[in-house]
């Protein structure tokens, strides 16, 4: 396994994937559709491929969209700096042991970038240019980023935040950015406007893969820089220029960036949108618009798209696996012993189902760890189904957690509701515009502590012979 970065850009990182055989190219897809379906199917196959959309109807060949960047372990861990992996926890666990290690390293401001390669402004601004999809067959238009990095500054303390929203195209110069309420960029923008004043923003539209990854999915906490994060990530610092409208730090190694301001007198109908749920769970609303002022982008430059969709998609994969590990880290904060392992399933978007093994030690410890995992601070985002098995079960199998809970869960002692939790408007079994609380299902799926001894033996076949058979007869079977 490699412990170093093998790439410096979105560009060194394709020609390694595409050394690799993970990268698919397609040529002449439509932007209405055509690509939203092609990224369904490649994220619905277990470790699918990345996509590179070229020849897009009505834009400029060279003009690309790569999708499903992150949608595998291999391209994650090539992204974080792990490469080498062959399954999602051996990479959880390398990560886990990266991440326990990290030191924080400020960006390095720079002057020169392959960004400034091309340079629009004024009039000469026409977002249409780039082809930006309509992802999903109930969108209401097209979305310029959804795989796209949103840089803002507060305007109290300086703290730069970088996140992850989706952006709608409505115009030549004209954008839409939806930012939920309990997101750190919602705040920022929030105190600009309730000033009267214009939020000063930067968004690129393609970027290094750890960027996406520490913007989207790594949760970082308040007033803490992202850069800083990746730069430890890395190992070395993250190179931003200046931007030449606000000031704000934009990667160097951006393919496409865009400043402007959101603007506190107008806004304009976005949404509705699919989501990370699966549905159209919010509906349309008025948000406010981003006059778009700079466009700075490299020539042939590449968007990455990231769209939410029902799960699985690439989003609930990155966020399921750094999400089981953050889970996993702050259960053991908490004191829950002999934690084996934590997993946050895809088919709960990476939040909504959450997976804990232990090694039972003493009475209502499968109990302590079920209530930690949903109340913990990243568990009780969304975490409202949590199952807790033995040590033997793998949580990052969900037919395996499945069977525990048919087999060792008796409805009447093994299942517990905790009620008013804290709730998500996107959550769509609650009803609109009474989410503020949420229940959660706590599953216990060990043996009985009490008679845990006596429990029916499992079925099983020998490690030592299973490996034995693998290697004399294993091929055979590879070519069913």
């Amino acid at each position: 396994m490699s412990e170093t970065f093998e790439y410096e850009n979105l560009r060194d990182w394709l020609k390694i994937v595409r050394d690799q055989g993970e990268i698919v190219d397609i040529e002449g897809a439509h932007w209405d559709g055509e690509m939203g379906a092609l990224t369904y199917l490649a994220r619905k196959r277990r470790q699918g491929p990345a996509l590179l959309f070229d020849h897009i109807p009505g834009h400029a060949p060279g003009h690309r969209v790569l999708v499903n960047t992150l949608g595998s372990c291999r391209r994650l861990g090539l992204a974080l700096g792990l490469g080498g992996v062959t399954s999602d926890r051996e990479l959880l666990e390398k990560w886990k042991e990266k991440w326990n290690a990290l030191k924080l390293i400020p960006p390095e401001w720079v002057q020169n970038s392959p960004l400034l390669e091309n340079h629009r402004s004024g009039s000469e601004i026409d977002l249409g240019s780039f082809p930006a999809p309509r992802w999903h067959e109930g969108d209401s238009g097209r979305y310029l980023g959804t795989g796209c990095v949103v840089i803002l500054r507060d305007p109290d303390t300086g703290w730069v935040n970088l996140g992850t929203y989706r952006v709608q195209l409505h115009g030549p110069n004209r954008i839409t950015c939806f930012i939920g309420a309990t997101h750190h960029g919602y705040l920022i923008r929030q105190k600009y406007l309730s000033r009267n004043e214009p939020c000063p923003v930067a968004i690129t539209l393609g970027q290094d893969p750890l960027l996406l990854v520490v913007a989207s999915a790594l949760g970082v906490p308040p007033n803490k820089d992202e850069y800083e994060y990746a730069g430890g990530i890395k190992g070395r610092p993250i190179p931003v220029i200046a931007g030449k409208l606000t000031g704000l730090p934009i990667p160097a190694s951006a393919e496409v960036a865009l400043e402007g301001y959101f603007l506190p007198d107008e806004k304009i109908e976005e949404g509705p949108f699919g989501e990370f749920t699966g549905y159209y769970a919010s509906g349309a609303r008025h948000e406010p618009v981003i006059e778009v002022k700079q466009i700075y982008h490299r020539t042939e430059p590449i968007l990455m798209g990231a769209p939410p969709s029902r799960p699985p998609n690439e989003g609930s994969y990155v966020n399921g696996f750094l999400r089981s590990g953050s889970v996993e880290e702050e259960m053991k904060g908490a004191g829950v012993p002999d934690l084996h392992a934590v997993w946050c399933h895809e088919v709960g978007a990476g939040r909504m189902l959450i997976a804990v093994a232990i090694r039972q030690r003493y009475p209502g410890h499968a109990k302590q760890a079920l209530v930690m995992a949903t109340s913990c601070y990243t568990g009780v985002q969304n975490g409202k189904i949590v199952i807790a098995v033995d040590e033997d079960i793998d949580v990052s199998n969900l037919e395996e957690v499945m069977w525990a809970a048919c087999t060792r869960v008796d409805p009447g002692r093994d299942v517990e509701i905790l009620r008013r939790m804290p709730g998500s408007f996107l959550d769509p079994s609650l009803e609109p515009g009474h989410a503020h609380y949420q229940s959660r299902l706590l599953i216990d799926a060990t043996r009985p502590f009490e008679w845990r001894d006596r429990f029916a033996r499992t079925v099983s076949v020998d490690k030592s012979v299973l490996e034995r058979v693998q290697q004399r007869w294993g091929r055979l079977l590879d070519r069913a």
